[in-house]
């Protein structure tokens, strides 16, 4: 019986390394590759453009995956998310914002075609009702919000606002009304993900290049604060990078 089982036992082996050595050899326009491999891949700002002096790469490229393939912050975090056809401030200007585009733009193997907002990624500025989205590029002291990545997994956990609490004289902190946690924000979902993955989501926020959002604390949200305020004309500068108004989002 041993002499039967070793064959089988070879096989099964050599059947994990090969799928294991075919999972990893996607290309950059392929999506059958490894997390760190596509999260490189998918990220707005290139992987040449990430600072990763001191940082394992391997963690930052799943971060991007984390942040980029699965958690969708840029939804909420970039304002506009997507540039339209034609605007050259944009990653990809021949291709768009993909929701105004149709099935027959996308590929099923082939990486997302759209025209992502670079200059403003991840800056924040975006309004849920009194709400604005947090700027979450690096501050001066490279740090994602001002926060440590002992602080940044707290808020991730609890909801608490540690970035109010360190910094509140911070404009932003003072936009909607004050509530015991975090709103709009969806801890509750980051919550129950492990550690090695928010430490991973963590060093792809503090390898990003610094940027400010088109819509300021100044502006403010419309219809709740700034100058937003009770305006039917509420507008913020308008340029390429921040269009005004900006692309459906």
């Amino acid at each position: 019986m041993k002499f039967r089982l070793l064959p089988i036992t070879a096989a099964l082996s050599m059947a994990v390394i090969t799928s294991g050595i075919s999972y990893g050899d996607g290309g950059d326009d392929q999506i059958a590759s490894s997390q760190i491999q596509q999260g490189f891949a998918i990220s707005p700002i290139p992987k040449a453009a990430l600072n990763l002096a001191g940082k394992a790469p391997s963690k930052v490229g799943l971060g991007s995956y984390l942040v980029n393939g699965v958690g969708d912050c840029s939804g909420c975090h970039t304002f506009p998310q997507y540039l339209r056809k034609g605007n050259l401030a944009g990653s990809n200007p021949a291709a768009g914002d993909p929701y105004e585009g149709t099935p027959s733009t996308q590929s099923i193997s082939g990486q997302l075609v759209a025209n992502h907002s670079v200059s403003n990624y991840l800056a924040g500025g975006q309004c849920f009702g009194p709400f604005m989205a947090r700027n979450l590029t690096p501050d001066a002291n490279g740090l994602p919000e001002g926060l440590t990545e002992a602080e940044f997994i707290a808020v991730m956990r609890t909801g608490e606002d540690i970035h109010c609490e360190k910094f509140p004289a911070d404009p932003i902190c003072a936009l909607g009304p004050p509530t015991p946690v975090l709103q709009v924000m969806p801890w509750p979902t980051y919550h129950s993900m492990t550690d090695a993955d928010l430490q991973a989501i963590y060093a792809y926020l503090t390898a990003l290049p610094s940027a400010d959002p088109c819509n300021t604390v100044a502006d403010g949200c419309p219809g709740f604060s700034g100058a937003a305020s009770g305006s039917s004309n509420y507008a913020y500068p308008n340029t390429d990078s921040c269009p005004n108004p900006a692309p459906p989002q």
